[in-house]
């Protein structure tokens, strides 16, 4: 329903909305549990675990110049050895799908080295491009990667987990997002049982500290797992600097961005290389 006046001049019905929200008693009928294990180091001994992620320069349209870059990260910790290794995978590309490209070069990586681990960390929802509304070709594109990388997963036992510290997704069905409406569930270090969503993806809200719960994304090969996964989330939430976020992640974060003065030095060598750039974004992908 439209309303006269300008936005601001109707500040009054969006608090009057908002207050209505928070009025609402929602009825949860989800199974929670509780991490059974409280010591990070001891869950975590031994363990092999990667963490994911990636950055982007986007095309630089402004100084003529049609394609950017992505790259990814990943740090591969053996717990209680002191021993990591970090990798790292780019790729130039074409002014078109930044966002996929980019997602496509992080689950390479995840792919990459999954035989080596015992657990593997995204950062960012395997289920949600299951939802994006895109074209056809872009969707099969997205599904392709995701579901490649699951089957893997499966043949070699070992859990995808994707970690979403703020998720707007609705699989709850009421009407707002589920971690609005889980918040006065869950309890800190309680988790829900499995919820199905609309993906190959099983979702859990996981409390980690007193902010609103995280969105923990396994798939739906590891529902007997849950129990475990759950506890190496905590254990990896834990270590990290806010208790909120995976510490694998962190490290992947750190290691993937791309900084203020590479993006400058990016930008300063192609324009000092004489390049065309035309002939080049014909023979970037």
């Amino acid at each position: 329903m439209s309303m006269e006046g300008r936005l601001f001049d109707n500040i009054h019905e969006f608090v009057r909305r908002v207050e209505e929200i928070r009025s609402r008693k929602f009825d949860v009928w989800v199974e929670k549990r509780r991490i059974s294990r409280s010591d990070e180091f001891e869950i975590l001994d031994g363990l092999r675990v990667l963490g994911v992620d990636g950055s982007q320069i986007a095309p630089l349209k402004d100084f003529g110049i049609p394609f950017g870059g992505v790259q990814s990260a990943g740090i591969l910790v053996h717990h209680g050895s002191g021993r990591y290794d970090v990798r790292f995978r780019s790729r130039l590309i074409s002014d078109t799908n930044l966002e996929f490209e980019r997602f496509r070069l992080e689950i390479e990586m995840v792919k990459e080295n999954l035989g080596e681990v015992d657990y593997a960390f995204y950062d960012g929802s395997l289920g949600a491009p299951y939802m994006y509304e895109l074209n056809e070709a872009l969707k099969r594109a997205y599904r392709m990667e995701i579901d490649e990388l699951l089957r893997l997963s499966e043949r070699l036992g070992v859990p995808v987990i994707g970690y979403v510290d703020r998720s707007y997704m609705k699989d709850l069905r009421m009407g707002v997002y589920d971690t609005y409406v889980l918040s006065d569930h869950l309890s800190l270090y309680e988790y829900t049982s499995p919820i199905q969503t609309g993906s190959p993806m099983l979702a859990v809200y996981f409390r980690p500290n007193p902010s609103l719960p995280v969105r923990v994304e396994i798939p739906a090969w590891c529902e007997e797992m849950v129990d475990e996964i759950m506890e190496v989330v905590y254990a990896e939430c834990r270590l990290g600097s806010t208790s909120g976020y995976p510490y694998i992640l962190e490290r992947a974060h750190k290691n993937a961005r791309i900084s203020e003065k590479e993006k400058k030095a990016f930008v300063s060598v192609l324009k000092s290389a004489g390049i065309s750039f035309k002939y080049m974004s014909k023979v970037i992908e």
